[in-house]
């Protein structure tokens, strides 16, 4: 990365250059280059240890996130290269999500300081994401509510609590299609499914808001608001966000490289 190439009285810290390298990890793992995504994720993550005390919880919070994504990026290699989840890559991928959580805990359970409260929010949401993909639903729906008492209580901007109610709204559908999978479709199940179209729809009402006051949302929100559409039978709403998702992504990455 072209941040590495600065010296040490050039300008960028450390803070700089791991994000720089996790930041190249991310473009590798959408371009399927997935040794070279572990190889920036890595050098992000020691980089990260040799941080001066005073910036300790920036440290931790970054290296929570940095594990989180290499347990994603597990999985989604196991899929690319051998068409499943193996079980060696499930395994390493909890490894990967326990570690993470155990960051996202010391940030916890600090002292409130400055970034704190965002900090924590943060942690949270991360935490309720990877127990969603590990399918411990209770503890996902926990960790949501913990955030967004948060984000509403500390008036969060539109943006981050939009995000929250968007992660419920996936949630909620995540546990209906993994229910279908294993027991008959009843009414507790087709509530999850009620829950989700609910909470997306809040979430789509805050995004909105954020939209007509000139500002951006996150893309990737588009994907989830998708799924959830075509599942509620709104086809055309669901083809139209995963264009507008796909227009996005590809700006994304087009602008940088992991070479």
């Amino acid at each position: 990365p072209h941040l590495m190439a600065q010296s040490e009285g050039g300008g960028f810290n450390q803070f700089e250059k791991a994000d720089a390298l996790a930041e190249h990890g991310k473009v590798c793992k959408r371009l399927g280059k997935y040794n070279d995504s572990q190889k920036y994720y890595d050098e992000a993550f020691l980089i990260l240890k040799d941080y001066p005390q005073e910036n300790d919880l920036r440290r931790i919070d970054e290296q929570a996130t940095i594990r989180f994504e290499q347990a994603d990026l597990t999985l989604i290699r196991s899929i690319g290269e051998q068409k499943a989840v193996t079980k060696e890559a499930r395994r390493d991928s909890i490894d990967k999500w326990n570690e993470s959580s155990k960051l996202c805990q010391e940030i916890i359970d600090a002292k409130p300081g400055n970034l704190y409260l965002l900090r924590k929010y943060r942690c949270y949401l991360l935490m309720a994401i990877e127990y969603g993909k590990l399918k411990q639903w209770d503890d996902a729906q926990k960790h949501l509510e913990l955030t967004r008492k948060i984000g509403q209580n500390d008036k969060f901007s539109e943006v981050d609590i939009g995000t929250i109610f968007m992660w419920m709204g996936k949630l909620h559908f995540d546990r209906y299609i993994d229910n279908c999978s294993t027991i008959a479709h009843d009414e507790q199940n087709g509530q999850n499914l009620i829950k989700a179209q609910i909470q997306t729809s809040i979430a789509w009402q805050k995004f909105v808001e954020v939209l007509n006051a000139g500002s951006s949302i996150p893309f990737d929100i588009n994907l989830s608001h998708a799924h959830i559409s075509y599942f509620l039978g709104d086809t055309h709403k669901a083809i139209n966000l995963a264009i507008v998702y796909l227009i996005m992504h590809v700006k994304n990455i087009s602008g940088r490289s992991c070479c």
